[in-house]
């Protein structure tokens, strides 16, 4: 998040070495209960419920035991856009106006941190069918991961699956740094805006078990389990002093080295042919993020800084989904209308949230078709989100995240199946 004003503050409690210290946090965000969205495939987007009956090949990072689902083999294409809009308000702090440049509105908050507005690209390609009439494959890439995956029917009514895959991390930050460590004023030697750019990448394996069953005619289920994802992001650091510095213009150039973590996550969801038109679903995502303590950034060339312990204090979070599927009506044979709602409860404690770095709650509300003629099947799918931000009277960051706000996010996808 670039902006003015507040906005380019942020901090964190931190663990200092030498005599003194800039502080910074770095950590990717995370709008929902994990640190990406799994809005991936028209039935996952338009209806919400799709790992207990995984029917194209999205499945692939759902519930891959659902590709003994594809008869033939398919080509699945997918793209979706995220148009994100907030808006916070920054609560002041000793000597905030000072470092700020400007000082609170009427209201007793700062001017909403800029910009308001955020977009996001989401695309995907997969390719899934039959080698066997037990045994059936898959692969996959959405940025910024890619998996291959089987499945095999171990029964007429269980099939397991699993995915392996690799994910790359990538970090990007440029802030102003809050210069007061442990009550020790260094806006002298470096100015009080001294600038903080940080890069980092890195590479991590990934994999996912599946189980998916059809007990009864109208019933179908799914279960999966993503393994933990521990990544080392190693990248240039560097911090230049601002123009009322003692040396303005100086630069301290280093390197960094992050640990970062995606949790273990445990999902299952049953679907239900309540008639032979009307199918309704429900599952629920949970994600072991009590794992989740601390992000730890190790220094070198910086003689400021040696290592930055970042609190995250996280606990598990959950997202319940539910929707239905109308389809093969006798009018449109060849449509499925689809609608479904879902509430997700972010893992992040308000007095740990920082502006670069947000997670809140949100519900969400989606909609979407799908459309078969001949060997194709073309959908498209709407979701929105509200997301609640809390008040936040009692940040431990450092300066203070104590902020007000609100925020929603709108998530468009289109798909396109081709049956070869």
């Amino acid at each position: 998040m670039d902006g003015v004003g507040p906005s380019r503050y942020f901090g964190f409690v931190s663990r200092m070495y030498l005599s003194c210290a800039l502080v910074m946090t770095l950590s990717a965000s995370a709008a929902a209960g994990g640190f990406g969205i799994p809005e991936i495939g028209v039935r996952r987007t338009a209806m919400g419920a799709i790992i207990g009956r995984p029917d194209d090949p999205s499945s692939l990072y759902h519930n891959p035991a659902g590709l003994v689902l594809q008869d033939d083999w398919v080509v699945y294409v997918s793209a979706g856009v995220a148009l994100l809009s907030t808006e916070f308000e920054l609560a002041p702090w000793d000597q905030s106006d000072r470092f700020l440049g400007t000082s609170p509105t009427s209201t007793g908050y700062y001017a909403p941190v800029k910009p308001s507005r955020a977009f996001g690209v989401i695309p995907m390609i997969a390719v899934a069918g039959k080698l066997t009439d037990k045994l059936h494959v898959g692969a996959s890439v959405i940025a910024p991961q890619a998996v291959v995956g089987a499945a095999y029917q171990v029964t007429p009514t269980l099939a397991l699956g699993a995915t392996v895959g690799v994910i790359n991390f990538r970090v990007h930050g440029e802030r102003d740094v809050f210069p007061i460590v442990d009550g020790a004023d260094l806006s002298k030697l470096t100015g009080t805006k001294p600038l903080l750019t940080l890069d980092g990448s890195g590479w991590a394996p990934t994999y996912m078990v599946a189980a998916y069953g059809a007990p009864h005619p109208r019933v179908t289920w799914g279960a999966a389990i993503i393994g933990r994802v521990d990544a080392t992001l190693t990248g240039p650091i560097n911090v230049a002093y601002s123009p009322d510095a003692s040396t303005p213009g100086d630069m301290l150039v280093g390197q960094q080295t992050t640990q970062q973590m995606l949790p273990w996550t445990f999902q299952a969801g049953v679907n239900v042919d309540v008639t032979p038109n009307i199918e309704v679903g429900t599952e629920l995502r949970y994600w072991l993020y009590r794992q989740y303590k601390n992000q730890h950034t190790d220094i070198v060339g910086i003689f400021l800084l040696r290592e930055l312990d970042t609190e995250k204090d996280y606990h598990d979070s959950q997202e319940w989904t539910g929707g239905v599927r109308v389809h093969d009506l006798a009018a449109v044979p060849k449509l499925d209308l689809m609608m479904g709602g879902q509430y997700d409860h972010s893992p992040a404690p308000p007095r740990s949230i920082t502006l670069d770095s947000p997670s809140f709650s949100h519900f969400g509300l989606h909609s979407g078709a799908r459309y078969s003629f001949g060997r194709y099947r073309v959908g498209f799918s709407y979701i929105h989100y509200w997301y609640e931000v809390p008040t936040i009277t009692d940040s431990i960051t450092m300066p203070p995240s104590n902020i007000r706000g609100s925020g929603s996010n709108n998530i468009f996808t289109l798909s396109l199946e081709a049956h070869l």
